[in-house]
């Protein structure tokens, strides 16, 4: 692994370099009640928004998914039915949570499961669509560190020395998925790659660094 690591080497970013450095990511993380964004619910939403590294904004909120949380996942996050009886719906948090985002860039650690209970509220709770583009630090991980043994948050984010608090709960994965997607812009930066649609290439393993 320390061979790995210096192989991950980073250089001072320079300020103000590329779409990357002005771009406004929104890196999310939501709890549900289970895996199926068509049949469960979500229970948490946190967003960490990022503008050149720095967190310019943030939201956290509970949220009553009107069902009853399996034992599983109870244990999993620690989030109880008592907890989110008295907690606003998703319709009623999910105006709030989508004016933080605005038009930020959503990140996410396995962005296909958080984009798709999101944009299942979004229809179902507001009649909207949800144009932001999407980002997935799971599969930048893949195609950066393709010697890790696995690419789950906990594994990156021991790999880079993060600490994460309150793992399985949405804000303490988000700021954790925030630190990793700061680290990997800063050594993308160092590689040449300062914008948005070069980022969308390499995740999505169209663009080499080699």
């Amino acid at each position: 692994m320390n061979e790995a690591r210096r192989k991950f080497r980073l250089v001072p970013q320079k300020e103000g370099q590329g779409e990357l450095h002005t771009t406004e990511f929104a890196v999310v993380d939501l709890e549900t009640t289970g895996g199926n964004a068509e049949d469960e619910k979500i229970t948490e939403m946190a967003a960490c928004v990022t503008q050149g590294g720095r967190i310019v904004r943030t939201f956290e909120h509970l949220v009553n998914p009107e069902r009853p949380i399996p034992p599983f996942v109870r244990r999993l996050t620690g989030i109880t039915n008592e907890m989110v009886s008295g907690q606003p719906t998703i319709a009623e948090v999910l105006p709030d949570f989508l004016d933080t985002v605005g038009k930020a860039v959503i990140v996410a650690h396995h962005a296909d499961f958080d984009t798709g209970f999101l944009r299942k509220a979004a229809r179902t709770a507001l009649n909207r669509e949800l144009p932001n583009g999407v980002v997935c630090t799971r599969r930048l991980g893949q195609q950066l560190l393709p010697w890790l043994p696995s690419h789950s948050l906990s594994t990156i984010a021991d790999f880079f020395g993060i600490g994460i608090k309150n793992r399985h709960r949405a804000m303490g994965d988000a700021l954790a998925t925030t630190a990793i997607m700061n680290i990997y812009l800063r050594y993308l930066s160092h590689r040449g790659i300062n914008e948005l649609n070069q980022l969308h290439q390499l995740e999505r393993g169209k663009l080499s660094l080699s």
